[in-house]
């Protein structure tokens, strides 16, 4: 099998990665992608995904093999992960050898997924787990991969990582370098406000690996002008992402940058600000392109987002997945040429910095993290959108 994406980026953890980088158009009823490594949610990309309408992957059926996405909680940022399998499964052709691939959408718990991943060990059809770890450090998640691994079964990350000490119950990780996205998103921070600022990042949960690393990024990014006031979490709840803008903006009454580290959290953000007419007190940086969020920016509400790849993630997931069951050695190779080697065992799936138009924002300030991130306005990003029928990314 001849890999779809082959294109080399600066090295980080001390490894050479490979970058995702379509070399071809993503043309797909439902879902497509593009020519330089980033895509996103097609308008039609959560329907016929090989998942039901939950997200809940479903039981093979004549005896096909199962290669499972286990996510951390629902969201549409997976939906153009979805769209990626999907494109997986189809250029693939998974269905014609007895494959089939799917996400399965965990309930935002550390439990939930110890039962998902316990379950799994009960079935015989399934080949391979790539799993987005709500919590890095959770042993009994650990050990349930563990498990899993010893029957034969292909493990995998995506999206988020295992801490260092679990990674070798992991074959490999596909996803964003989160640190350098933090450091990303910091960076614009810092150009939008030199002098410094007070601010609070809003995530989810701080267990999982790409929070922890996104954040601390950040932190390491603005420097000493600014001082971080908080960190809220909200448990993937939605009320209560707004819940904990509305705390902040009441108990530090100089906070002037809110930062979003999850998908979900950009809106949440932007609900309250809206509701307590308080724009021009508060620069706004996020992470994701929910759809919402591209319409808040377009209204002014967003400063600057960090933009991953779910698409890409999905797709690179099930193509080693299926490349490791079938014996493809060509594909395993090129996808990851230095395996076994320090960092050899992951391929970052890059990132976009999306601005509004006239923002002082250039793409200069973002050089010194090479090829694996490319700058646009909010113009040329809905371009980008519009021309492979795209909601998000």
């Amino acid at each position: 099998m001849k890999p779809l994406f082959l294109c080399q980026i600066p090295s980080f953890r001390s490894c050479r990665c490979i970058a995702v980088l379509p070399v071809m158009l993503l043309i797909l009823a439902g879902c497509t992608g593009s020519n330089d490594s980033k895509s996103g949610t097609s308008k039609t990309g959560s329907a016929n995904t090989g998942a039901t309408a939950t997200g809940d992957a479903p039981t093979s059926k004549g005896g096909s093999k199962r290669i499972i996405l286990l996510n951390n909680t629902d969201s549409p940022f997976w939906d153009a992960a979805r769209a990626g399998i999907k494109k997986a499964q189809d250029d693939l052709k998974l269905t014609d050898v007895g494959f089939t691939a799917s996400m399965d959408s965990n309930d935002g718990t550390e439990t939930g997924q110890i039962e998902k991943l316990r379950q799994y060990g009960t079935q015989s059809d399934i080949v391979a787990v790539i799993i987005s770890p709500i919590s890095a450090t959770n042993p009994a998640i650990a050990d349930e991969l563990k498990k899993l691994k010893a029957k034969g079964i292909t493990i995998g990350c995506f999206d988020s990582d295992l801490d260092a000490k679990y990674q070798q119950y992991r074959e490999f990780y596909v996803g964003t370098n989160n640190i350098a996205g933090g450091k990303v998103l910091g960076t614009a921070a810092k150009m939008l406000k030199p002098d410094g600022a007070p601010y609070v990042q809003f995530v989810g949960v701080d267990s999982q690996q790409n929070a922890i690393e996104r954040m601390d990024g950040f932190t390491s990014a603005v420097g000493d002008k600014f001082a971080q006031k908080d960190r809220k979490l909200d448990d993937a709840d939605r009320n209560r992402a707004r819940d904990n803008v509305r705390d902040v903006i009441t108990k530090y009454p100089d906070l002037s940058l809110l930062v979003g580290i999850w998908s979900y959290n950009a809106p949440a953000i932007v609900d309250v600000v809206k509701e307590k007419n308080a724009r021009d007190k508060f620069t706004i940086v996020t992470f994701d392109a929910e759809a919402i969020a591209i319409q808040q920016m377009q209204e002014g509400m967003i400063d600057a987002m960090v933009v991953q790849n779910p698409f890409a993630m999905g797709y690179e997931s099930v193509r080693y997945a299926f490349a490791k069951a079938t014996g493809d050695q060509d594909t395993l190779k090129g996808m990851f040429p230095n395996m076994g080697q320090p960092g050899g065992d992951i391929l970052d799936t890059g990132l976009k910095v999306v601005v509004p138009a006239g923002s002082p924002l250039k793409a200069e300030m973002f050089e010194s993290f090479g090829k694996s991130v490319e700058f646009l306005d909010l113009p040329a990003f809905q371009t980008w959108l519009k021309q492979y029928d795209l909601t998000s990314s």
